[in-house]
């Protein structure tokens, strides 16, 4: 017996816009060439395009979502938030939410539920030392 559970009403009906960046592993790309046995930069590396969604974005746990960690060197605010999103991206992608301004959040993880579903949810986290994720 199989099933499936669809979820795209619900990411209609609860979603945000919002930008992803997907990640593109700087190793799996060459940064230079030689010309003449003199190094030279690529700069016409083709970049990964930002992408636009409307999915939900929600605090990860009422309790410790947002809080504040206190270091040697002084403070920085931590913030946990769960994405559901109708498309894979790989880890460390980051997502610009616009209902969290100033602030960028970087994939650190996934549960992949394509396999019944039409949903991925992921971790993301940011905080106020790393304003671009």
């Amino acid at each position: 017996m199989s099933f499936y559970i669809p979820f795209a009403d619900m990411l209609d009906s609860f979603g945000v816009d919002l930008t992803v960046y997907p990640y593109d592993s700087p190793a799996k790309k060459a940064h230079f060439h030689y010309v003449g046995g003199v190094r030279v930069e690529d700069d016409d590396a083709p970049k990964v395009q930002p992408e636009q969604r409307y999915e939900p974005v929600v605090p990860n746990n009422a309790q410790n979502s947002f809080m504040a960690q206190f270091y040697t060197g002084g403070e920085m605010a931590q913030a946990d938030l769960l994405w559901i999103s109708s498309k894979l991206y790989p880890t460390n992608s980051v997502v610009e939410v616009p209902s969290q301004p100033g602030q960028k959040y970087r994939i650190t993880g996934n549960s992949n539920f394509q396999g019944y579903s039409d949903v991925v949810i992921y971790a993301l986290k940011g905080d106020d030392k790393h304003p671009n994720g």
